[in-house]
């Protein structure tokens, strides 16, 4: 018994000794707060930043609180991740993603869409992307997710023909939904239009990249892939479209 409590003595001691050496450790100059390095795809001012998040410039790096600093900073407008990281020495190093438009919609005005569904603001530096038409989101409230079917089957297509065709998804101007069990999708530069059920099939898909690699999916035409392997062809002149 007594070799047990001798035991837990110096167990005891031993912690209390790191922990204050840890706390001596901790407090040195060279690991107080200096710079707060930002990595973002948008832009953050520093100062801000520093504000939001609770760090303290001057503080040790392992007393702040980085945790709740990702938390703030991910709580802002158009913010999709965050992560907050100790640096080197006095570094603490941020990492934040905003949300970037992908489509287009109309609610009222004109709005961007991110990837993830959610309403941002556009200006003169808003590249020219595929416009979602066919019907308003009024709902539309900016930097908030948007929950609508249709929303939800233009993201989706969009982001499979990224992923499946690149260049095809380069020449995606429109998603339409004037049908409500279709999706019309037009292609620059000629308008050439393309008929899908909104529960289309990877085959169609496949379909639609075969179509662009062979150089058929061109001109002021209609093609309809609604019929399985039977691809319907057709002038938009003698079109329904």
């Amino acid at each position: 018994m007594l070799r047990f409590f001798v035991r837990l003595v110096l167990l005891i001691a031993a912690v209390a000794a790191g922990r204050f050496a840890f706390e001596k450790a901790a407090n040195l100059q060279m690991f107080a707060l200096k710079d707060v390095v930002i990595s973002t795809n948008g832009y953050f001012d520093p100062d801000t930043l520093v504000v939001l998040s609770g760090l303290e410039k001057g503080k040790s790096i392992f007393k702040q609180d980085i945790t709740f600093a990702a938390d703030m900073i991910s709580r802002q407008k158009g913010v999709v991740s965050c992560s907050v990281d100790r640096g080197i020495l006095s570094d603490i190093n941020v990492d934040v993603e905003f949300a970037e438009p992908s489509l287009l919609i109309n609610a009222n005005s004109v709005f961007g869409l991110s990837k993830e569904g959610i309403v941002l603001p556009v200006n003169e530096l808003t590249p020219d992307l595929p416009l979602v038409t066919g019907r308003k989101f009024k709902g539309a409230r900016r930097y908030e997710q948007i929950e609508d079917p249709d929303i939800a089957y233009a993201l989706d297509l969009y982001n499979t023909l990224n992923s499946r065709s690149p260049e095809l998804c380069k020449r995606l101007s429109e998603i339409n939904f004037k049908e409500k069990k279709l999706i019309i999708i037009y292609l620059s530069p000629d308008g050439t239009a393309v008929v899908l059920n909104k529960c289309y099939s990877e085959s169609d898909i496949y379909r639609l990249d075969t179509l662009m690699n062979s150089g058929i999916l061109k001109g002021n035409r209609i093609f309809d892939l609604r019929f399985g392997d039977v691809i319907v062809e057709s002038s938009k002149k003698r079109g329904t479209l």
